[in-house]
């Protein structure tokens, strides 16, 4: 089959700005351009492979309206992202994504695409009695890629090779099968997929489906997790964190070199009733979806406040609920100096101890050459290490063997060995007092008070953290606080979302961050500690001045 190969000029047009898209989708083209120039421990590009799964998809017929039955042709972004999926390889010839996270507003082809590389799996990837399932909240949802499909089948050759069965795509010659599954997935045991395609995973509650099927799929050589899914409503479940996770690695905040992700949504700061950048979250507008269509809807929805909410979700695929960045990573890493020696200098601390198995974090501020230094560590139970990483989807080994993170041992937190922890570094750094939550002190804090630490304890509310709260973001923008780097406080501020009181005071807010913010609260506490202490000395030294 002869065809335009568009997806690397796609990507090309991306990066020069002949294509309009906004910032997650142009970070992921040049992550492709990044790790093509790079030498990665036996990491191939295998054109051939990639294009063989393009010619693939191209070469089947779409199913509604007034194009049944044509030819389904790949828009460029469709390529780049078929292409990045089937063409990377591992040093023994696997696929390098095991898993894809697609979000992209409604109407924009998922389900087609989806339906191509479910097909894909059966029919090119060779693989002996591979397993196909399309997965969702209900079974109907997991119908309607499984349902493409099925129609894709019908109007070509292929036919002709494969049983078609009212819940099943059976392909004897292989010994394997494309079937719809829903959430229920206590009874989802002795699955082994090759591809999972899990439908609109905004909408489910938690990540049980994707953890059995992923957890399913270790004894395949080349597993492939396929997530697709509009932005949604609620940050809590899972689909949102793990948005977060894809947008760290895009950003190179984490690692992950099996997740691949494309993200096609708004820029902060754009205008959603501006015509002119629906396109950044509808890579298909007049080819699926029309601008006429979005324009009615925008328009509908300026009119009925009720409705906006639904046409900034689902036409351009922005979570309405989520909050929004409180400070940019960019800015964040502007702050990084790792030139000053801390060693014996002066400095406060934040402590932010964790619940029976949790992370707990010391955030230490000094104040060298006429800034605060933030020095933050970490502490979490050995035997969690696993369960946390599968539950949260979060690299906490890379970070452990890289000396960020600090083991307890057993599987509760070991308080006994953080507090002779912090004592070791009240022997290198010279600690003049740390801050403690209130509500959730413990033991630790009586007993680093017997060993002659001075503890004082930190309220949660407004009235404790808005003026620190507010003085760490100033000090960052205006670069009068800077940090060592550390990854794991980089990771924990970009979760954080802040809430905020009538009276204008600010506060990180645990329960709707997005995920872990332990070292961000310490160092919130830390910097409130310093800049008491400081108060009390230009009081000590000059008395108080009347008038």
């Amino acid at each position: 089959m002869k065809m335009n190969y568009t997806y690397e000029s796609y990507a090309e047009g991306v990066l020069s700005g002949s294509v309009k898209a906004g910032e997650l989708v142009r970070l992921a083209c040049q992550r492709y351009f990044k790790d093509k120039k790079r030498i990665y421990d036996g990491l191939t590009c295998d054109r051939m492979a990639g294009e063989r799964a393009i010619r693939f998809i191209a070469s089947l017929k779409q199913t509604k309206g007034i194009y049944a039955g044509k030819p389904l042709e790949l828009q460029p972004w469709q390529q780049f992202l078929v292409f990045n999926l089937f063409a990377w390889k591992r040093p023994d010839g696997s696929r390098r994504y095991r898993k894809a996270y697609i979000e992209v507003a409604r109407k924009n082809g998922k389900s087609t695409l989806a339906a191509g590389i479910g097909l894909c799996g059966l029919f090119v990837d060779k693989e002996p009695r591979a397993e196909i399932y399309s997965a969702a909240t209900t079974k109907d949802q997991a119908k309607i890629v499984f349902e493409e499909a099925k129609e894709m089948v019908k109007s070509c050759s292929l036919k002709n090779r494969i049983g078609i069965f009212r819940n099943s795509l059976s392909y004897d010659n292989t010994g394997s099968y494309f079937k719809p599954l829903s959430s229920d997935y206590d009874t989802l045991d002795g699955l082994n997929p090759h591809i999972s395609i899990i439908d609109e995973y905004h909408a489910h509650p938690t990540s049980g489906v994707l953890d059995v099927l992923d957890s399913a799929s270790g004894s395949r050589f080349s597993p492939l997790m396929f997530i697709i899914t509009t932005a949604g409503f609620y940050r809590n479940y899972p689909c949102y964190a793990y948005r977060r996770n894809a947008i760290n690695v895009l950003r190179g905040i984490s690692e992950d070199d099996s997740l691949f992700s494309m993200i096609y949504t708004l820029d902060e700061g754009d205008d959603w009733s501006d015509p002119d950048v629906w396109i950044k979250a509808n890579p298909n507008l007049d080819v699926s979806v029309s601008a006429d269509y979005i324009d009615q809807q925008v328009k509908d929805a300026l009119n009925r406040p009720e409705a906006q909410v639904n046409v900034m979700t689902k036409n351009l695929n922005l979570w309405t609920d989520s909050a929004a960045t409180w400070i940019l990573d960019s800015k964040w890493m502007e702050a990084e100096d790792k030139s000053v020696d801390l060693e014996g200098c002066d400095c406060w601390g934040g402590l932010d101890l964790s619940n029976v198995s949790d992370i707990t974090a010391l955030v230490l501020a000094f104040n060298e050459k006429g800034k605060t230094q933030i020095l933050p560590f970490f502490w979490i139970p050995e035997d969690t290490v696993q369960e946390k990483m599968r539950k949260e989807n979060v690299d906490y080994a890379k970070w452990i063997r890289e000396g960020h993170i600090r083991l307890t041992p057993g599987n509760v937190v070991d308080y006994a060995f953080i507090r002779q922890d912090i004592l070791n570094l009240a022997s290198k750094y010279h600690i003049l007092s740390i801050a403690y939550d209130r509500w959730n002190s413990s033991q630790t804090v009586i007993d680093l008070q017997n060993e002659g630490m001075t503890m004082h304890p930190f309220g949660q509310g407004y009235a404790s953290m808005s003026t620190p709260t507010k003085a760490f973001e100033a000090g960052v923008l205006g670069k009068s606080i800077t940090h060592d780097g550390n990854p794991v406080l980089r990771w924990m501020l970009s979760n954080v979302a802040i809430a905020r009181d009538p009276s204008g005071n600010i506060k990180p807010d645990k329960s709707k961050s997005s995920q872990k913010i332990d070292g961000i609260s310490a160092a919130v506490m830390a910097l409130g500690e310093k800049m008491s202490e400081y108060k009390e000395d230009v009081y000590a030294h000059r008395g108080i001045r009347t008038l």
